[in-house]
């Protein structure tokens, strides 16, 4: 392979990219648009829970009334069952004005059951409050009903929480905090990261070599250089247009962090109850503790091996989209090869999530071995310090695999990246690999 040719290739492909202006609006706005999209479930929360419903309450028993309260979303109207009849009556009185009619039957405390009528199913979120409001009246009532005095106040001091907390001991000997919790945000954020980059990249190489193959640019490139040459300057230029948008959106948080951060320190210079707050909480064990258990992770650890799995991934994954993307002709005909290829990463994803529970099980211990699953399984085991022999091993099988399945791709690409006017089928595929 000519290390000249390589380079301009790579070169190219990543100036190709980078120099677009769709790639710098979008690399500059996918922060905010990442912030805009986690506000958004919030904002429609905000937005649906502001039409207050009207609720009607029927007391059979007499005892209850008031012990379903008000709150933003409903209004509990009580009615007299001797003045308003039955809940039919009622709720063709009041016609649209209800969203729906609760009845308290007479047998409440035996049966822990309440009636609800309406038109249509009510929310959830109604159900969940009328749970809980008459199973916190009914339990207190049960309460007293005993006769016992002092009863209730025994029972609220007999319940307690326990604070459990995780310390692991260190090579030397030495104790420190742990959290299970971070060790868990953590591996599953490297993770979906791992996922999102290398779908969002590989799909990108693919188009890049169904476009060339298209306009028939791939005929004057290859006729210069050799096409393994070309697949593997593509594959690297665009993981370096990965790396690239990375670093970018890592200035923009650190940026954004300092700026919150000054913010943050200037309010509390200007207020004298905000500094009392700040060194109360400093000096507290709760925000030691707190402290010492973000510090527990090995971050330097996770984010050095995150980049070695994320290049051996990228590098398995992109070798397959290039290879398959040089077997077609058009976009619209690539999906009965890049089906496969999404099915292994989403079943990488999945079995990462599965492995969260026990990231020292079997499942968990092969999925980290297999290298198509290896990239992501490998993020969430990661902050619970894996052995070192299993890390190398998984290393290896990854980058062999990835060697491997980049010379296969590389055959296919060879004979692929020239074919015209021709739907290629598996068969087809294999026949260019023999």
């Amino acid at each position: 392979m000519n290390k000249k040719r390589f380079l301009l290739i790579l070169q190219r492909e990543y100036m190709s990219i980078v120099g677009k202006k769709s790639f710098i609006v979008m690399t500059l706005l996918m922060p905010f648009l990442l912030i805009l999209l986690g506000c958004i479930p919030v904002l429609l929360q905000m937005i649906n829970t502001n039409d207050e419903k009207t609720v009607a309450v029927i007391d059979e028993t007499g005892r209850y009334g008031g012990a379903i309260k008000s709150d933003d979303q409903f209004d509990f109207e009580y009615y007299d069952q001797a003045k308003s009849g039955n809940a039919r009556q009622l709720y063709d009185e009041k016609g649209k004005e209800l969203y729906a009619i609760v009845i308290i039957p007479r047998d409440v405390e035996a049966t822990h059951q309440l009636l609800v009528y309406s038109e249509s199913a009510v929310s959830s979120t109604l159900i969940a409050h009328l749970e809980r409001s008459m199973g916190k009246t009914l339990t207190d009532a049960k309460v007293r009903s005993y006769g016992i005095e002092g009863l209730e106040k025994i029972l609220k001091e007999c319940n307690v929480e326990v604070n459990v907390r995780s310390i692991k001991w260190s090579d030397g000997g030495s104790e420190e905090t742990s959290s299970t919790d971070i060790a868990m945000i953590v591996g599953v954020a490297l993770s979906m990261l791992s996922y999102f980059f290398v779908l969002m990249y590989g799909a990108m190489i693919m188009n890049s070599v169904i476009e060339e193959k298209t306009n028939r640019i791939v005929e004057v490139i290859v006729s210069s250089c050799k096409p393994l040459e070309l697949m593997l300057g593509k594959i690297l230029g665009v993981a370096l247009v990965g790396f690239t948008q990375v670093a970018i959106w890592a200035v923009l948080l650190g940026i954004a962090g300092t700026v919150l951060g000054m913010g943050f320190i200037g309010s509390a210079v200007a207020s004298p109850e905000a500094v009392d707050a700040a060194q109360a909480m400093a000096q507290s064990s709760q925000s030691d503790g707190f402290v010492e258990m973000l510090l527990s992770v090995n971050y330097v650890q996770i984010l050095f091996f995150f980049v070695v799995y994320f290049i051996g991934g990228f590098l398995l994954y992109a070798s397959l989209f290039a290879g398959f993307g040089s077997a077609v002709d058009q976009a619209s005909d690539a999906s009965q090869f890049t089906t496969p290829i999404m099915v292994l990463i989403i079943i990488a994803l999945y079995a990462s999530l599965a492995c969260m529970e026990n990231p020292d099980g079997d499942v968990a211990f092969w999925c980290s071995m297999i290298p198509f699953t290896s990239p992501m399984v490998m993020m969430v085991r990661l902050p619970y310090d894996v052995p070192v022999w299993q890390m190398v091993l998984s290393v290896v099988v990854l980058y062999g695999t990835a060697i491997g399945l980049t010379a296969l791709s590389a055959k296919i690409y060879r004979t692929g990246i020239l074919l015209y006017g021709k739907k290629n089928s598996f068969k087809d595929v294999i026949k260019w690999i023999k």
